[in-house]
C-alpha cells in the first residue's frame, strides 16, 4: 500500500488493462471483504481474466475500489469485475427481488419510494419544495442524493437552512448502476441529468454525499455527462470549512466516544479528505476508536454485498455484510457508530433491527456537530427508529417474498424526461 493515499482522477475508472496485469493478486490478496491466499487469487484472476466462473470474487465482491489501490500496475482490475457482472447481466438478466433495489423511480417502486410514502407530512412538504426547476437564487445547486432524501430532516440544520437544494429520487446520479456494472442504464441517466442541470444551469454544484461527490467529478465525465461545473464540492469540506471559519460554533463539546463507518468513495479524494470527519469529530469532543476495515481498507456498510448478479440485492447477503461490521463497532466498546452517509445510516440502522447483540447509538455527522453547537437535531432518534421501520417492513412486503423466485428480469429504459412531479408524498 502506497504511504500516503492521493486523490485520484477520472482515469482511476478506466478499462482493465491486461497488457500491464502480472497476475501477481496483490489487488486480491489485500481486499477487505473476501479471504484468498496468493495461489487462490491467481487462480481466480486468471478465471476472470478468461472470463470463466470465478470460485468467490463474482459472487462476493461489493465493488469498493480496494483492489484498484492495491495494483502495483494501475491496470484496475476493478473495472474488469464490473465488465464480467455487466455480461452476466446482459446474458442472465437479473433475479426478480433485485426489482425493489433498482433506484429509478417510477419504473420501479422501490425501497426509497416505500419509506417516502411513509414520511410524516411535513417532511414530504419540505422534499416537494426540492423538486422545482425554477431558476436558482444564487450559483450552488446542493444536490441531495437518494439516501439524504430519505433522511431530509438532516438538511434542517441550522448551518444548512440556506442552501439551495434540488432533487429528487427521478434525479438520482446512477452510483448504484455503476456499481453494479449497468454501463448502458448508466448513460441513460447521465442523459436525463445533463437535461435537468441544463434547465436550472448552476455553476458549482455541492453535494450531500461522499458518493455522489465522486460520481459526479470522476465517473459520469466517462458515462457522457457533458454539463461543466466550475466546482464540484463535497459536504464534508464544506462543513470543516464552516468551522475553520468560526461559523459552526462548538457551545457542548461532547463526551463521547465513535467508531466511523467509512464512506466506499472516501478514499478516492485521498488521505486529506479521509482525515475530514476525523477533524470534525475531534473538534467536536468525540474520541475515535478505529476498526481495522477503515479508510482505504474500508468495507462498505452492507449494501454492497447486494450488488453482484448472484445476489441481485439478497437480503440475506445484506443482512450478513452488516453484521460483520457490527461485530467489528462492537468490540471497540465506543459509545456509538458515526456515519457520514446517509445510506450507510439507513442500511445499519435496518440491519441493527434484526442484530440481537448489544445495540449501539448510530449517528450522521451532522446530527453530531448539531449536538455540540447545542441545537436539537431535527432527525431525533424516534424518527431515526421510524425510518429504520420503514424500510425493514418495505424489504419484508415487498422483496422476501420474492426472495425463491426463479424468474428473472432486465431493467427497463430511464427515458429523458422524467415523469412529471406528483405529491403523491
Amino acid at each position: 500500500m502506497k504511504e500516503k493515499i492521493e486523490p485520484i482522477d477520472i482515469s482511476f475508472f478506466d478499462p482493465f488493462d491486461e497488457e500491464k496485469c502480472h497476475l501477481c493478486a496483490e489487488c486480491l490478496i489485500n481486499c477487505p471483504i473476501i479471504d484468498l491466499s496468493r495461489e487462490e487469487a491467481i487462480k481466480e484472476m486468471k478465471k476472470l481474466i478468461n472470463g470463466h466462473p470465478t470460485k468467490k470474487i463474482l459472487e462476493d465482491c461489493q465493488s469498493c475500489f480496494t483492489c484498484n489501490f492495491y495494483c502495483p500496475e494501475n491496470a484496475h482490475p476493478a473495472s474488469l469485475i464490473l465488465q464480467r457482472w455487466n455480461e452476466l447481466y446482459k446474458d442472465k438478466g437479473l433475479k426478480k427481488r433485485a426489482k425493489y433495489y433498482i433506484t429509478h423511480y417510477p419504473q420501479y417502486p422501490n425501497f426509497r419510494s416505500y419509506v417516502m410514502e411513509n414520511l410524516p407530512d411535513q417532511t414530504k412538504d419540505l422534499v416537494a419544495k426540492w423538486a422545482s426547476l425554477e431558476p436558482l437564487e444564487g450559483d450552488t445547486l446542493t444536490y441531495p442524493g437518494c439516501n439524504v432524501i430519505t433522511f431530509a430532516e438532516l438538511t434542517q440544520a441550522s448551518f444548512l437552512k440556506d442552501l439551495e437544494i434540488r432533487g429528487r429520487l427521478e434525479y438520482c446520479c446512477g452510483e448504484t448502476l455503476f456499481r453494479t456494472g449497468f454501463e448502458d442504464k448508466l448513460r441513460e441517466v447521465t442523459t436525463r441529468l445533463d437535461k435537468w442541470f441544463n434547465i436550472l444551469k448552476p455553476k458549482n454544484l455541492l453535494v450531500l454525499c461522499t458518493a455522489g461527490t465522486n460520481v459526479f467529478r470522476n465517473i459520469l465525465p466517462h458515462y457522457g455527462l457533458t454539463y461543466e461545473f466550475n466546482e464540484i464540492k463535497s459536504y464534508i469540506q464544506f462543513l470543516w470549512d464552516k468551522i475553520k471559519e468560526g461559523e459552526i460554533s462548538i457551545e457542548n463539546p461532547l463526551d463521547l466516544t465513535v467508531t466511523i463507518q467509512e464512506s466506499c468513495y472516501a478514499k478516492m479524494f485521498g488521505e486529506d479528505y479521509m482525515d475530514l470527519p476525523r477533524k470534525i469529530l475531534r473538534t467536536i469532543g468525540c474520541d475515535i476508536i478505529e476498526i481495522d476495515a477503515c479508510r482505504e481498507d474500508m468495507r462498505c456498510c452492507g449494501i454492497g454485498g447486494g450488488f453482484s448478479v448472484d445476489s441481485s440485492y439478497s437480503p440475506l447477503s445484506i443482512m450478513r455484510s452488516s453484521f460483520r461490521n457490527f461485530k467489528d463497532f462492537r468490540k471497540t466498546g465506543a459509545d456509538a457508530i458515526c456515519v457520514y452517509c446517509a445510506g450507510c445510516l439507513a442500511t445499519l440502522t435496518t440491519a441493527q433491527k434484526l442484530y440481537f447483540r448489544k445495540n449501539m447509538k448510530i449517528y450522521h455527522i451532522i446530527e453530531l456537530i448539531q449536538k455540540a453547537m447545542g441545537e436539537e437535531p431535527a432527525l431525533t432518534d424516534t424518527i431515526k427508529k421510524e425510518r429504520a421501520n420503514a424500510f425493514f417492513w418495505g424489504i419484508m412486503k415487498n422483496q422476501m417474498p420474492k426472495m425463491l423466485s426463479r424468474k428473472r428480469f432486465t431493467i427497463a429504459e430511464i427515458p429523458e424526461d422524467p415523469p412529471e412531479y406528483k405529491e403523491a408524498w
